[in-house]
């Protein structure tokens, strides 16, 4: 007997730039238009909750007899190096809000990102994945929940996207798959952090050895009666932050001093590679307390802030903004 397996090498993973105008959308071939080059193990998975008898007495033995779909839903992970388009497309769909500004005379296209800090609908894309030869699919109804960018001192910003969906799936193969896109990748060997009082950041370069920046719109399925098995639409909940910086110490002792005063700090990440860029302003940040230890056999500070941490500016605003400048038109555009 022979077998021909799948190799996860083979697969192909479309995104598209543009929202669902409603939910169940199976958007057209003609708006995804992203052919991602992600880490091999870049899955969507089908989940189905059911329910039985296996608790229940009258059967004469304690297995189940029967069992029958009570609700579905769906996941996926996104891992890959983060380029122009995936830059700006992580955020807009993982925060909600765009402010889209073109270019002109040739320069970038600038789309500035913030929370959509209420309970709505969050918003919704199409995945299309080809898993095999036999089973390609687009994925309706899908939400990025969590984004998480990490830089280091060599090789690209990597990125790790997480989401949620409604279980909502149809066959069938695009008719055909767009075009690899010729990447600008984001190095972290590019990443400036910047820290100092808040209005006067200043670099830390070369201090800085790695950063990690969390987004999380902790979305959920909502559920109520008369919908049957599927949710009736993805929600989006508390938009939370975290931060992680690994800062080399040198014979100053600011860091420790801004910890001892709880001082009232800006921090910024800005990576600019050829003609992307990507800033993260943290505006008004206290630093909670910092976790010596070692790196190489010299003495690091890691520094972890979160929610409590990373606050609005004096008198309000946004805790956190995101600016992506690439070639790439607006995102969140109803398809």
């Amino acid at each position: 007997m022979s077998l021909t397996t799948q190799r996860s090498i083979a697969r192909n993973i479309v995104l598209s730039s543009e929202a669902q105008l409603t939910v169940g959308e199976v958007m057209a071939d003609a708006a995804l238009t992203y052919r991602s080059r992600p880490e091999t193990s870049a899955f969507a998975q089908w989940v189905g909750e059911y329910e039985s008898d296996i608790a229940y007495a009258g059967k004469g033995k304690s297995t189940a007899t029967e069992s029958r779909l009570i609700a579905q839903s769906s996941t996926f992970g996104l891992n890959a190096r983060l380029d122009d388009f995936l830059a700006g497309w992580a955020f807009a769909f993982c925060m909600g809000q765009e402010n889209f500004t073109a270019g002109s005379g040739g320069a970038a296209n600038t789309h500035v990102f913030n929370w959509k800090d209420t309970s709505d609908p969050a918003k919704l894309t199409n995945l299309y994945i080809e898993d095999s030869a036999g089973l390609k699919q687009k994925w309706s109804d899908m939400a990025v929940s969590q984004v998480v960018l990490s830089g280091a001192d060599k090789g690209s910003v990597m990125m790790k996207v997480s989401g949620i969906g409604m279980g909502l799936k149809t066959k069938g193969a695009m008719a055909t798959l767009p075009n690899l896109p010729t990447a600008q990748y984001l190095f972290g060997s590019d990443s400036i952090v910047s820290i100092g009082v808040v209005g006067a950041p200043v670099s830390m370069a070369p201090r800085v050895l790695s950063w990690e920046a969390t987004f999380d719109h902790q979305m959920e399925l909502f559920r109520a009666v008369g919908g049957g098995t599927q949710a009736y639409f993805i929600r989006q909940g508390a938009a939370l932050n975290k931060l992680k910086l690994v800062i080399l110490r040198d014979t100053s002792s600011d860091v420790n001093d801004w910890i001892a005063a709880q001082t009232a700090l800006e921090i910024k990440i800005a990576v600019s590679s050829g003609a992307a860029s990507l800033q993260i302003d943290y505006v008004n940040v206290n630093l909670p307390q910092a976790t010596v230890g070692e790196q190489d056999k010299h003495v690091v500070d890691t520094i972890d802030l979160d929610q409590n941490s990373i606050k609005q500016p004096t008198g309000g605003g946004e805790a956190v903004t995101v600016t992506v400048q690439n070639t790439d038109a607006a995102y969140l555009v109803a398809a």
